[in-house]
């Protein structure tokens, strides 16, 4: 390993550790079951881009959020090789191949996924997780941007000043995450307010719409 922290022939080590957590914390068996409940199962054998494939490509891009298509592509297939998901007939497709395998993927098997791997993590022994009876959390929330497309306008909008209203969609996205943690164990993805609107994705239910502390049981889903 070089100085620089990149390791020869194959990226930066710290790309490697967060595959590596990824991998640890989101079986295969997950993502399968996932696929299966979502019905997203591949339509033929010997595809070049498999379901549980794309599940976990997209899950690559958000760690890898700076880097296009093929970079991710390239970690993330010599990481599926150690893990035993990936097939040495396989070659990875052109960003064209992989986005039209994106959408044969759509987002149900992704949201399944969330929920079954989102969940608090915090023990007992865990400073800082409890309050008493009461497993400590906090609502938060961010604003992404989305690909300016028709579909994507009329269901999320934009959320800057002017007749434009900005140069791309905005998802707010309200989350609940553990306090000890910081581990998020529910979400929500809505439209944007535009300024001087009030938000418009409205607090999980029971849970204050403002951001700040939550208590909530122990028990291991929230809402």
């Amino acid at each position: 390993m070089a100085d620089n922290g990149v390791v020869a022939g194959s990226g930066r080590l710290t790309d490697w550790i967060s595959l590596g957590v990824l991998a640890s914390w989101v079986g295969r068996d997950a993502v399968d079951e996932a696929i299966a409940e979502a019905g997203r199962g591949a339509k033929r054998a010997g595809g070049k881009l498999p379901p549980h494939v794309m599940a976990y490509f997209v899950m690559a891009l958000a760690l890898f959020a700076d880097d296009d298509y093929e970079e991710v592509a390239v970690r993330l297939t010599e990481t599926l090789q150690d893990w035993g998901c990936w097939d040495d007939s396989w070659s990875m497709p052109t960003s064209g191949g992989i986005t039209q395998a994106r959408q044969r993927l759509g987002f149900e098997p992704m949201r399944e996924l969330f929920s079954q791997v989102a969940v608090p993590v915090a023990e007992e022994e865990t400073e800082g997780a409890f309050l008493g009876p009461w497993r400590l959390m906090a609502i938060d929330g961010f604003e992404r941007d989305a690909p300016d497309s028709e579909e994507n306008a009329a269901a999320f909008g934009y959320s800057g000043t002017g007749e434009d209203g900005g140069a791309l969609p905005k998802v707010r996205v309200v989350t609940i995450s553990e306090c000890a943690s910081h581990a998020v164990a529910d979400a929500e993805m809505g439209p944007v307010a535009r300024q001087g609107q009030r938000g418009a994705v409205p607090g999980p239910p029971h849970v204050p719409a403002a951001g700040g502390g939550l208590a909530a049981d122990r028990r291991p889903q929230l809402l």
